[in-house]
Order: structure tokens, then sequence, then C-alpha cells
């Protein structure tokens, strides 16, 4: 009889945590789902962050488990290795939601930060990390426009007076031969250079994809400051 997958966190407690804090445990169900790669969190799972934010993934999220390492098992390991899961569960939870709650960049910075806290080597976080910032789904805050009162015909940009925002998104890429390409370029250059993330990563990132607008927009919003 197959027993119900439970990965226990321990929880390192402080008033201002300089460290990783995970909350609760992760529970995989029904008992034996990482075979068909569909699983339903039984329980909430969360984590605070060195900035003292909270992520949390709830009870009834489902997960593949996969989605985040499967493109790099040749080196990574199984699909639901435990040392990944809580990254990729709570990677997924918020970066697959209808309506995102924390910026793209902030989000893969995360999961960065929960491979590290789960004991995964700098090095290898650092690939992993390499892979999510190419293949991941973005989105961007812009202002919505409306028309330009005597120009017709064309898009025109008239921001005075719009006080909306609209979500620019990406879709993901993960298994498209340019994620292939990308991603094997970033991780020959990662080994090759000795390069830890966040920064390294993303400035490396910059270069093998100068064109495009999330990478020159970590803060979220269109036309933003880049940080890091």
């Amino acid at each position: 009889m197959e027993k119900m997958f439970l990965l226990l966190v321990i929880i390192v407690f402080s008033s201002h945590p300089a460290r990783a804090e995970f909350s609760g445990q992760i529970v995989l169900l029904p008992p034996g789902c990482q075979k068909t790669a569909q699983c339903t969190l039984g329980d909430n799972f969360g984590y605070i962050d060195k900035q003292n934010i909270g992520w949390e993934a709830d009870k009834g999220d489902v997960t593949d488990g996969a989605s985040i390492p499967r493109w790099a098992q040749f080196f990574a390991g199984e699909p639901f290795e435990e040392t990944y899961l809580p990254a990729a569960i709570l990677h997924d939870h918020y970066s697959k939601s209808v309506r995102p709650v924390r910026g793209w960049y902030q989000t893969q910075k995360m999961f960065y930060e929960v491979l590290i806290a789960s004991g995964v080597s700098e090095s290898k976080a650092a690939i992993l990390y390499a892979g999510v910032l190419i293949g991941s789904g973005k989105w961007l805050k812009a202002k919505a426009s409306k028309p330009c009162p005597t120009i017709t015909g064309v898009a025109c940009i008239n921001l005075e007076g719009v006080e909306d925002e609209v979500l620019i998104i990406k879709s993901p890429i993960f298994g498209t031969p340019r994620h292939t390409e990308l991603f094997e370029q970033a991780r020959a250059e990662i080994l090759s250079q000795g390069l830890s993330a966040p920064i390294p990563v993303v400035e490396l990132l910059r270069r093998l994809m100068p064109d495009d607008i999330f990478l020159t927009n970590t803060d979220g919003t269109l036309g933003g400051a880049q940080e890091f």
C-alpha cells in the first residue's frame, strides 16, 4: 500500500528573519500521485523570505511537481525531488495565478531563495533560476491608454488622466526550442564563470536576451526602474 507523501520542513523562529522560515508541511494527495504528475496539496504550505514577506500555496492547489525542473532533469534529478518541491509549489502558485499579486521578478527571486533554503547548492540553484527566468510566464503593469482625439486609424498612446492599469503578459516557453537554446547557453556560462544568483544571472540573461522587455523592467512596471 502506497503511503501519503509527506515532506516535513524545519521552521526557524526569529522576530527579524535573516534566513528562511517555512510554515507547515507539504502533503501531496492522493497517495502515489507523483506517478501521475497530478497532485493536490493536502494543506497550506508557506515561506517567509529574507525581506519578511510571506508566500503561501493553498490547500487544494494542483501541482505536477515537475513543471519547474522537468526541463532540467538531466542534471537536476527526479520531478518530485524533495529539495526542489517547496520552490516549485510556491513558484507555481504565484506564477500561474489568474491575477498576479506579486511582481514577476519578485516571484523568480523567491524561487531561488527557497531552493537555497531547501539545501540546493548555489551553482545548481543558479542554473534552475536561469531556467525559470527564461521560461516562466511573466507580467508587467502598464497604464491603460485612451484614443488620441486627433489621430485615428492607428495605435496611439495617450496616458493623461487615465488611471486604470493593464497587465502585459508573456506565456511560458518551457519545452520550446527557444527555451532549450537559451537555457543551454546560460547553463554553460554559469558553470564556466562560476556565477551565482541573482544579480550575475540576470545580467547574463540580459546579454543573451537584449530585446526582452521583462528583463529590463524587473520592478514589474513598464518603464520602471531596474531592481535586483
